[in-house]
């Protein structure tokens, strides 16, 4: 699969599982597999990380 954001090939592991978080190794965007309807395929969706608010 190509990223999304720069399009270099992002590797998905051979035993990858639904929701699982990969990262570009080009530009560093994260994002979570989710399976495709027909099949064992994967597509990717850019991955919701939850950030610190730091008490605001």
């Amino acid at each position: 699969m190509n990223c999304l954001e720069c399009d270099a090939q992002v590797a998905i592991p051979s035993d990858a599982i639904q929701g699982e978080i990969i990262s570009c190794k080009e530009c560093g965007t994260s994002f979570e597999l989710v399976k495709v309807q027909s099949g064992a395929l994967f597509s990717l969706r850019p991955a919701e990380l939850e950030e610190e608010d730091w008490g605001e």
